[in-house]
C-alpha cells in the first residue's frame, strides 16, 4: 500500500463517503474508525443520509478496507467488521477502536493507536504510542472536516481542504 486514509464517523453520509472513494487510490488502503453506517441514529430524514446505498458499493472497492463499528452502527446492518482491530501497515502495528468504551485492552506491539467518536481530529506522540484521532469529514465537531495521512514515514491530519494541519514522522 502507497497510503493509509483514515476516516471516522461519516454517519451514513453518501457525500462523505463519496469524497472518501475519490481521495483513495487504487494502490491506497483505507482505515474507517467507526459510525461509517449510523443505523442506529441516523437521520432518515436527510436526503443525503444512504447507508443502504454505502453498504451496496463496498463490495466493490478499489482499494483495502479496514473498518471497525462505532456507537453508531448497528452490526446486523452489516456483518463481519468488529469492534476493535489490530493489523500492520508500514511495519508498523495500528490499533483501531472508536473510542466510546472505556475499557480497551491495547495490545502489546501498539505503534498507532486510532479512534474517532469525538469528530474532533487530534494527533499526539505519547511515550509508547502515536495516538490519533481523524475527526470527521462529514459531522465536525470544529467546523473543519479532517481525515488522516499515514504513509511510510509519517501520519499527518488533513483538512479536506488539502492543507496539512500537522504531522508526525515516525
Amino acid at each position: 500500500m502507497e497510503r493509509l486514509l483514515v476516516f471516522s464517523d461519516l454517519h451514513g453520509y453518501l457525500s462523505a463517503w463519496l469524497t472518501v472513494r475519490a481521495l483513495a487510490s487504487p494502490g491506497d488502503a483505507v482505515a474507517i474508525a467507526g459510525d461509517l453506517f449510523d443505523t442506529r441514529y441516523g437521520n432518515y430524514n436527510d436526503p443525503d443520509f444512504a447507508p443502504d446505498q454505502i453498504r451496496s458499493t463496498i463490495a466493490d472497492l478499489d482499494f483495502k478496507l479496514f473498518c471497525i463499528y462505532g456507537n453508531c452502527d448497528v452490526e446486523g446492518f452489516f456483518k463481519g467488521f468488529s469492534h476493535e482491530l489490530s493489523f500492520k501497515a508500514f511495519d508498523k502495528t495500528i490499533f483501531m477502536h472508536h473510542g466510546h468504551k472505556d475499557t480497551l485492552m491495547i495490545p502489546q506491539g501498539t505503534d498507532i493507536i486510532i479512534q474517532g467518536h469525538t469528530h474532533l481530529p487530534q494527533l499526539e506522540k505519547t511515550q509508547n504510542y502515536i495516538h490519533l484521532n481523524p475527526g470527521s469529514i462529514a459531522v465536525p465537531r470544529n467546523g473543519m472536516p479532517t481525515f488522516a495521512v499515514i504513509d511510510s514515514n509519517s501520519v499527518s491530519l488533513m483538512a479536506l481542504s488539502g492543507e496539512k494541519l500537522a504531522s508526525l514522522n515516525f
